[in-house]
């Protein structure tokens, strides 16, 4: 098998902001608006990439609340947005016992193992997923990045599939799906991925990952 230097990062954690949960805490109505302040100021934080001070916003969100499941997972992602991946996995922990069919736990906490390196629980995590949702791009997209990084590159390629064939625009997707091609010797597949990688991350306005992607292809060619 042939593999080139890339640097493949873990994606697909798409947390659905908005769509919380009916769980609220009611005690009174002054309790209940500072709920929910803290829950909204958290979430406007967490994807303006003010990961600690949404930590801070989601810390009085599960003080309040100790069962509001979305908040343990939103505060586990954004403490692994700075790097504190064994206190975001306690969160998603947290969240999946509250919730054992949390979806966006399962997929951020397998995110996580896969950061750390720890393959084997990612894709569980991932197959938990999957399970529970099977129309679940994300899960199928970063299990085939799992399944890469165990140079099982037919594996990859399946969830690459899969997942392309339920979002077409998926760029990275297709990147990656070259990648691993090429890892089974298939140059003229691969390029054609990459070559579409390309193309969507040109019409995405993705300059950056459209230019990586340029130079991949100039690594592939022969």
């Amino acid at each position: 098998m042939k593999y080139i230097q890339q640097k493949v990062a873990v994606l697909g954690m798409t947390i659905l902001f908005g769509a919380a949960p009916t769980l609220v805490y009611a005690n009174t109505p002054n309790n209940q608006r500072n709920f929910q302040e803290s829950y909204q100021q958290g979430v406007q934080k967490l994807e303006q990439g003010d990961f600690r001070a949404a930590i801070a916003d989601f810390d009085k969100v599960v003080q309040q609340n100790p069962k509001f499941y979305e908040g343990f997972c939103l505060r586990g992602l954004a403490k692994s947005q700075i790097g504190d991946l064994s206190a975001a996995i306690t969160d998603f922990n947290q969240a999946l016992k509250l919730n054992p069919q949390h979806i966006d736990a399962y997929n951020s906490r397998g995110t996580v193992y896969a950061q750390m390196g720890n393959l084997p629980k990612a894709i569980a995590d991932f197959n938990s997923t999957i399970k529970i949702d099977p129309q679940s791009v994300d899960a199928y997209y970063n299990r085939g990045l799992a399944y890469f990084k165990q140079q099982n590159p037919q594996a990859a390629i399946a969830d690459f599939n899969q997942a392309i064939s339920l979002n077409p625009n998926l760029a990275d997707a297709y990147g990656n799906r070259g990648l691993a091609k090429y890892a089974l010797g298939d140059q003229r597949n691969a390029i054609a991925d990459l070559q579409q990688a390309a193309t969507l991350f040109r019409q995405q306005g993705d300059t950056a990952s459209y230019q990586q992607t340029q130079n991949l292809i100039q690594q592939v060619q022969p």
